[in-house]
């Protein structure tokens, strides 16, 4: 969505359903979805992410997983991957306890929401 000013790209990003970022567009401002600002890496961690918890998304499984999944899935260069995932729990798509980490409530509706499989970075 396209707005004249900061104040109703604020106001519209707020009332977003997803996690939006806002952009700049020539003399206007543009709010977009979070997948649209994400480097080519914090994409496919998130892909990785959502693909674990739709495989461990049942009745008493464990949705969480360690950052080493990363390395394992060749996202992140060895001992880079707590720091891959520390970026994604910035952005508030993944939450964290005991070096454990889950998609985030926000991070799961974003991928619900926008097919994360067609967003270019």
């Amino acid at each position: 969505m396209i707005t004249p000013s900061l104040t109703a790209a604020l106001a519209h990003k707020a009332a977003s359903p997803v996690p939006s970022s806002i952009r700049i567009n020539g003399r206007q401002w543009q709010v977009v979805n979070k997948l649209q600002t994400m480097t080519t890496q914090q994409h496919e961690a998130l892909v990785m992410a959502y693909e674990w918890h739709q495989a461990f998304n049942r009745i008493n499984d464990d949705v969480t997983f360690n950052p080493i999944q990363f390395e394992i899935h060749s996202i992140a260069t060895k001992h880079k991957a707590p720091a891959l995932a520390n970026e994604l729990r910035q952005l508030g798509l993944l939450q964290c306890h005991n070096g454990r980490y889950w998609l985030s409530p926000a991070g799961l509706n974003l991928v619900k929401t926008v097919p994360i499989e067609n967003v270019e970075c």
